[in-house]
Formats: structure tokens, sequence, C-alpha cells
């Protein structure tokens, strides 16, 4: 502030175009008619840091604290330290509604040739027919059911699965990792559903069955000094670890 004058000093990487640089004069409108501020110099302040510094270090926790509990009913089901942060943020995206299906792109007028999923065409691309009721998706998680326990059998819907309730488990241990692993199926059906829309990449339940077992197990022993895993014994013969067993549930 100098003399009654708001002079607004900015250090951009680049030069904004478009969008950003009406988004920036609007900022700076909304500034000036906050009304008086004092004289000398302001600064900008980053409530959710504890050091009120915007950081992007810091939005990850952030986002886990703020929006993956913060907005959900049962938060405890959220969170999974086993896992990166982003298959927790997937998760809570496909319970809210948030991925962006044909039907969620359609519900923000968004216009498309058609609603049906693209895999099978069978039915419209709600959250649920794309990661568990489409033939492509049920294939994944058969084979991972039969991967794990060749006895159980399976009730497909996101409730179930993304949030735990479908396992039982001897410890809180053994049935986090198994909801790390239901959440890690998820992801992955999600993930060659996209590559096989975008880059018309095949669909092979095989080699997307063997991803899931990869980096699950990746990501659970890199995280948990408490999980003792040999590779060999996790693949084939996982029914036999001390991990939570699959309650037998009909067929939906």
């Amino acid at each position: 502030m100098d003399s009654g004058e708001l002079i607004c000093t900015w250090n951009w990487k680049r030069q904004l175009t478009g969008r950003l640089n009406e988004e920036l004069q609007n900022l700076k409108d909304k500034i000036k008619s906050i009304g008086s501020l004092n004289e000398g110099e302001s600064k900008w302040v980053f409530k959710p840091s504890s050091k009120e510094v915007y950081s992007s270090k810091v939005i990850p926790s952030i986002i886990d604290d703020v929006i993956l509990e913060g907005n959900s009913t049962e938060p405890e089901k959220l969170r999974n330290n086993l896992l990166p942060q982003k298959l927790g943020i997937f998760v809570w995206r496909a319970i809210k509604n948030r991925l962006l299906t044909r039907v969620e792109l359609e519900k923000r007028d968004v216009t498309l040739e058609s609603s049906s999923f693209p895999l099978c065409g069978s039915a419209s691309e709600t959250i649920e027919h794309a990661l568990f009721l489409c033939n492509h998706a049920k294939s994944v998680w058969v084979g991972i059911f039969k991967w794990w326990d060749p006895n159980a059998r399976c009730n497909f819907g996101a409730d179930n699965f993304f949030r735990g309730t479908s396992i039982t488990g001897t410890s809180k241990l053994s049935t986090k990792i198994w909801q790390a692993i239901e959440w890690v199926k998820g992801y992955f059906i999600c993930q060659n559903k996209n590559a096989k829309v975008f880059s018309n990449d095949n669909w092979a339940t095989p080699k997307i069955i063997n991803e899931i077992q990869t980096k699950s197990s990746e990501w659970i022993k890199n995280r948990s000094n408490m999980v003792q895993m040999d590779w060999h014994q996790w693949l084939l013969h996982s029914s036999n670890l001390n991990f939570p067993r699959i309650n037998n549930h009909d067929p939906g």
C-alpha cells in the first residue's frame, strides 16, 4: 500500500495469458474492493500450513486430512497407510461419484455421442458398472479372489469392497492388508479402462491381475515394517498367509 494506492508485485516463472491472466485481474479487483489496508507491505498467509507459507509439499497431507477425513461419514475406512495417498483419493472419488465416467460427464453438461460403457456397450458407464459390474471388471475381481482364496465367492459393489465390509481378519493389520488389495484392484481396473478407451490398449485380464499382485505387494511391504512377505509365497500361496479371510457372499 503506497499513499492509499494498492500496488501488487508478482513474480511469475512465465507470463500469464488467457484464462489465467483474466483470473489474476479478477483477483486484483477483489483485493482492491476489500477497502482500507494498512500502509506498508502486506503478505499472503496460507492458513492450512503451520508456518502460514504455501508449499506444494504440504498439499498431499492437507488433502488427506481435510478431504479424505473431513468429508467422509466413515473416515477411518478411507485412510490406509499401507498405500500411496493417491489410492485413498481414488477411493474417495469413487464413493463420492467423482470419477469422470460418461454418466458423470453428462451430469456436468458434457455432450457425448453415447453414455454407454465403451468396453462392453451393454450399459451406461456408471462408476458401479465400470469398476464392478462390467464383465471385464468382473474377470479381474474373480481372478483376484481365486488367487487369494479359491473357495471365496464374490459380492461386487463399491460399498462392500472399498469400505472393507466384506472381509474379516485376525488383526487390524491383516484387515488393512486385504482392504489395500481391494483398493489396488479398483485403481488398476480404472487405469486399464482408461488405457483401452484413450490409447486403444488391449484389455488383458491376466496382465491386470499381475499388476495388482505386484503393486499391492510392493506398496504394502514398503510401508509396513510389520509385514514380512516372500514374493513367491505371496504370489503362489497367498491364502496360506496370516492375512484376512474373505466372507463367503453369494454373487449379487
